[in-house]
């Protein structure tokens, strides 16, 4: 267990306006077990009856998030083809094992953990052959004892130069006959390649399901995201989808996530305690998810609900170890349309049935290039509908396609990331399939690129296990995040991560408002920028997927690069944020 200190920066009205420091501890009850982060609680379920206790010193929490989130495979040489080359009783370790955790630790490095079982004396040599024609070696003594609670593991480390897969193969050797070996494939960073948008599942008409049926209470939906069927291809490493839950039959949370661990093994659900979306019952409500894809090319789609729900998903985009895709590049939050005021588009509601065209490419003054993007990423929101609709985005040389990204209400005001392919004169249309107009927000959060010189470009590393890296409710009922504060969170411990892709999710609030989610700036920590993630309303769980740049400037108090939080509106509010992964620049 650890706890992650946050800093806030709280107003306090009382005479003259006065900025003072808090220091907050928000504790995030991760549990670390073989490189994977598991957490107590979904969003709605019940909380963990665990005692959590405030450490306001944890300044070395952020750096724990590393291993943890990116771990590739767990093996060891019982698992494998190869065992020991022989067994016999003449030789001192006769039972000599290797076991390996592998993590990633920027876009081309990984690092190796090394452990032993079977090593009863002496020491044992490791080498490790990369798959890129390298080399490394360790040693092992008695006390790197994987059976041991207290036995110690020994890390290497190893850069690629280019992006791929790539078979380790990893043999140890007491020097006394005895030899074990064991491996596993690495994947480096990941490129995006655009895709669609394409409607891949839709329960309500059997498509991508063997039978017409929402998904029942406490049930999980397998998902063929690779094949025919999809056009996508195998080897895939993680899929971008809009996934919408409807006629749910009671108030519930929806999971996806990775089918197989990077070992094959498939993660049982009651494993995944993080959430994508919270519905209520008969509601139609989508979130952007990015969701690694196993060996098997499926993703997991599960009911945590007393009732059952349909659930439609749009494919955006896809991600492959290696380098024939697009890198990322995040930008400061900025707003590139609001047809409130005149923004990118005529200052007009978009008609019923109706579209505008939106030039992504040179937007954001300058932000986005004028040429060599393929897909933006942007935060779309509905304003002032006064009646039911869709919004859909999409290329501006492709036809209006079956899939959406904002199912609205009448008088709603609802957000939803959108990850949208970008044409080939840089533009994107959004639609608006609804009987009377509407408002059109877009904040931009970052956009792809083939051009790798481009500041800032950087390759997706999925976390094969979703992580809760932070919960307000868990430091006890009377806390929550006041509107109006500021606070920083030290999520980044290295200048090379780029952005996090996570779900925020707001529960519980006392009045209306809006969250951001922004590039921290410890120097200057009542700068917040002129965007939001998602828009709630009083006692509305609400929640969205975001993609975050952390500050440039190094918190030295914190100990990293800091994300910032703040609630604008009134009252209060819980917040959740889980994590899915990151881009990493190196």
């Amino acid at each position: 267990m650890f706890h992650i200190s946050v800093f806030c920066q709280t107003r306090f009205l009382s005479g003259e306006d006065a900025v003072r420091n808090r220091r907050l501890a928000i504790s995030a009850a991760v549990v670390g077990s073989l490189g994977i982060a598991l957490v107590p609680a979904l969003a709605e379920a019940a909380q963990s009856s665990t005692t959590q206790t405030v450490n306001t010193a944890a300044k070395s929490s952020a750096s724990t998030f590393t291993k943890n989130r990116t771990k590739q495979f767990s093996a060891h040489s019982s698992k494998t083809a190869v065992r020991r080359s022989s067994v016999s009783a003449s030789t001192p370790n006769p039972e000599l094992e290797v076991w390996a955790q592998a993590f990633n630790t920027s876009a081309y490095g990984v690092e190796v953990d090394l452990a032993q079982t079977g090593l009863t004396t002496g020491t044992a040599a490791v080498t490790i052959a990369w798959g890129d024609g390298s080399t490394s070696t360790a040693t092992l003594t008695t006390a790197d004892d994987a059976s041991s609670e207290d036995g110690t593991w020994v890390p290497a480390t190893h850069a690629y130069t280019s992006f791929g897969v790539y078979n380790v193969t990893i043999t140890i050797d007491d020097g006394a006959g005895d030899t074990a070996s064991t491996g596993g494939a690495l994947e480096t960073g990941s490129l995006y390649h655009a895709f669609g948008p394409t409607r891949v599942l839709d329960t309500r008409k059997g498509l991508g399901e063997s039978k017409t049926a929402p998904i029942a209470a406490g049930g999980t939906l397998k998902l063929q995201v690779t094949g025919s069927g999809t056009g996508i291809p195998a080897g895939i490493t993680a899929v971008v989808m809009n996934v919408t839950a409807t006629g749910g039959t009671a108030n519930g949370a929806l999971s996806v996530y990775g089918n197989e661990d990077a070992g094959g093994v498939p993660i049982p659900a009651d494993l995944v305690t993080t959430s994508n979306l919270n519905y209520r019952t008969g509601q139609n409500i989508p979130n952007l998810v990015v969701v690694p894809v196993g060996q098997d090319g499926v993703a997991d789609f599960y009911n945590n609900s007393k009732g059952s729900v349909g659930v439609i998903a749009d494919v955006a985009g896809y991600f492959t170890a290696d380098s024939t895709g697009d890198q990322y590049v995040p930008i400061s939050p900025a707003r590139i349309l609001d047809t409130r005021k005149g923004v990118g588009a005529s200052k007009a509601q978009i008609p019923a049935n109706g579209s505008i065209t939106l030039t992504v490419e040179g937007a954001a003054s300058g932000k986005i290039p004028a040429n060599d993007v393929s897909a933006v990423a942007v935060n779309l929101t509905a304003v002032d509908s006064t009646a039911n609709g869709v919004i859909t985005a999409y290329p501006a040389d492709e036809s209006l396609p079956t899939a959406s990204n904002i199912n609205y209400s009448t008088g709603q005001t609802v957000a939803n990331m959108a990850t949208v392919p970008v044409s080939s004169t840089g533009k994107i249309v959004v639609h608006n399939t609804g009987t009377k107009p509407v408002d059109v927000i877009a904040d931009a959060a970052g956009y792809y690129t083939s051009d790798t010189s481009a500041a800032g470009a950087s390759a997706y590393i999925p976390s094969v296990v979703p992580e809760r890296w932070l919960d307000t409710r868990l430091a006890g009922p009377g806390f929550a995040v006041q509107t109006g504060d500021t606070a920083g969170l030290p999520f980044a411990t290295s200048s090379d991560e780029a952005a996090f892709v996570m779900n925020a999710t707001v529960v519980s609030p006392t009045g209306n408002g809006f969250l951001s989610l922004y590039s921290f700036d410890p120097t200057n920590p009542n700068a917040i920028p002129g965007t939001s993630n998602l828009n709630y309303r009083t006692g509305q769980t609400v929640p969205n997927l975001a993609i975050v740049a952390p500050g440039t400037n190094y918190d030295s108090d914190a100990g990293g690069y800091d994300v910032g939080l703040y609630l604008g509106g009134s009252g209060n509010a819980q917040v959740i944020l889980d994590y899915f992964g990151e881009y990493y620049t190196d």
